[in-house]
């Protein structure tokens, strides 16, 4: 029952909020619980405070039969958004302390990740850090594999003046594929789009003819976990490596393949 389906999440994000508190066993996680919501609200995420009190609401008034009212599709699929914005908090919480793009693995990772995971998460980033390259590049992207590639070129539209002005590798960048393969094929490789606007529109066109003749790999954490499973993992122990090979394995725990 819709009822049902809300109340259940209500519990599961409970399950999230515990590990993004990273509470012990012993601690009750109630998310109506003003103590809890005050620790929420010191992580200074709205996106996070938002969705643990939007879920606590609807989730109290389908577990209590005091309300008579009638749940509705609606009902689920706002509290579904909500708890995609927990799971994005969670990452967004990482890359706020380990700067998006700085391991490409991670990155590479990452992409195995829902689009509408990705979008919220990327999206959140952009808004603190407009002139991370990677995170430009990468939201892009999956706009137009979350929603549409009129929804990618329409956010590329409308910042086209700052991101024409935004060159498209980073001068440290640039410098090191001098040294790795020389100035004559670093030209090559970044002139050929000078500018953010110019590399993030191709990048779009090319994609988007990729998905129109093959389709999309994967939509939802049960059509990627395949793809999770044989390359996701990131090798390495480094603190930055081993959390987000937690986070991921936590994101994807208990899910069933399906093609």
């Amino acid at each position: 029952s819709r009822r049902g389906i809300i109340a259940k999440i209500r519990q599961y994000a409970e399950v999230i909020v515990r590990k993004i508190l990273d509470l012990s066993p012993n601690d009750t996680v109630e998310l109506g619980n003003g103590k809890l919501q005050h620790k929420i609200s010191e992580r200074n995420n709205p996106l996070l405070l938002k969705a643990v009190k939007d879920i606590n609401k609807i989730g109290s008034e389908c577990t209590h039969t005091k309300s008579i009212r009638e749940i509705s599709d609606d009902d689920v699929k706002n509290t579904i958004d909500r708890l995609f914005d927990l799971y994005a908090s969670i990452l967004i919480e990482y890359f706020e302390k380990y700067k998006f793009g700085s391991n490409l693995q991670i990155v590479y990772s990452f992409s195995i990740l829902p689009p509408i995971i990705r979008y919220i998460t990327l999206n959140y980033l952009y808004e603190k850090y407009p002139d991370n390259l990677m995170i430009i590049d990468k939201l892009s992207l999956v706009l137009l594999k979350a929603l549409n590639k009129d929804a990618a070129m329409d956010w590329l539209q409308e910042r086209k003046d700052v991101l024409e002005k935004t060159h498209s590798v980073s001068p440290d960048a640039y410098k090191a594929t001098i040294e790795k393969f020389g100035k004559e094929i670093a030209d090559m490789l970044y002139n050929s789009a000078p500018n953010m606007y110019d590399l993030c529109s191709e990048r779009v066109e090319l994609v988007a003819g990729e998905i129109e003749t093959r389709g999309k790999l994967y939509n939802d954490f049960e059509s990627a976990i395949i793809f999770y499973q044989k390359e996701g993992i990131v090798e390495g122990s480094s603190p930055e490596i081993k959390e987000f090979n937690s986070i991921m394995e936590f994101l994807y725990l208990g899910r069933k393949s399906q093609k």
